[in-house]
């Protein structure tokens, strides 16, 4: 067979098979559409929240079906300062208090209007398990047996500013002045009275009620035994809050989360790992104290 032979019986198979699969009704597959990328939220969550923001993330997956929440934990501190020195600049931030979210503000760093309370924050006392200075609440913080008080650096932390404003309303403030130490960090404060540092640690009221550990249901701290909460009528009431940040590249997804954070889902989460000004509210009681457990504890 010549050359044009074979050409023409080569493409009359061609043909032929293409009447073929025209003829049994199908159509050739288009190549896969390339996968779109998810929209993605990034979010500074502090240490203090990871129990209750993992278990939000969940309600807002569901919710937001190709939305990715992408969420650092890490220590207050250092939050604030990798956004205020550019070092950070996530969608949204969440706090701890009022005093972190001040700090933001001030440095510019807020989109406008998108400041939110999201959350009850309170304060407790706690001891060594021990409770070596008979502390039974915060007038007993100037007994001469309570030689050391842990309180986070107030300059830092909103647990530091209102434990001192407590202080000072007590009217305890002369005599506890010089036992305080003031550790950089809120988690530090705990850690130090568990190992029996400090006979007394002013505290987040949840931190101390709870261990904070992804997906993981609440867990008791060891070495510490809480003594009550302060009596809120001694400083002024703070919360939890979260903004989105000037510089976000996801602002609209991040107002999203605000508003996911404020929902009666995100609302029952929080108050179910402590995140309340009494325990009545639904938090769990100290020793001593009255209140509800929640239920599915």
């Amino acid at each position: 067979m010549t050359r044009i032979g074979r050409w023409v019986s080569y493409l009359a198979g061609v043909v032929g098979y293409a009447v073929l699969v025209s003829g049994c009704g199908q159509k050739a597959e288009k190549p896969p559409a390339p996968a779109q990328p998810k929209e993605t939220i990034s979010v500074m969550v502090p240490c203090g929240q990871v129990g209750p923001f993992s278990n939000i993330e969940k309600v807002f997956a569901k919710a937001n079906p190709g939305v990715e929440l992408d969420w650092i934990p890490e220590n207050m501190v250092p939050i604030v300062k990798k956004i205020i020195d550019g070092k950070a600049t996530p969608d949204v931030v969440l706090t701890m208090g009022d005093l972190e979210m001040d700090q933001l503000e001030k440095g510019g760093m807020l989109l406008e209007g998108t400041r939110t309370k999201i959350a009850e924050n309170a304060l407790a006392i706690t001891t060594p398990a021990s409770n070596p200075g008979g502390v039974t609440g915060i007038a007993d913080l100037a007994r001469p047996a309570v030689k050391a008080i842990s309180v986070p650096n107030p300059e830092l932390n909103s647990v530091g500013k209102h434990a001192i404003e407590a202080l000072k309303a007590a009217g305890i403030w002369g005599r506890v002045e010089k036992k305080i130490a003031y550790p950089q960090f809120a988690a530090d404060g705990k850690e130090v009275a568990a190992a029996g540092q400090v006979q007394a640690a002013i505290a987040y009221y949840p931190c101390v009620t709870e261990v904070h550990i992804p997906n993981q249901p609440p867990a008791k701290p060891k070495g510490l035994r809480l003594i009550g909460m302060v009596p809120q009528k001694l400083y002024t009431p703070f919360w939890c809050e979260a903004a989105v940040l000037k510089k976000a590249r996801n602002p609209k997804g991040g107002k999203r989360l605000l508003a996911a954070l404020q929902s009666p889902e995100a609302q029952k989460l929080y108050r179910e790992w402590n995140f309340v000004s009494s325990p009545a509210e639904g938090g769990q009681a100290p020793e001593g104290q009255g209140g509800k457990t929640p239920a599915g504890r």
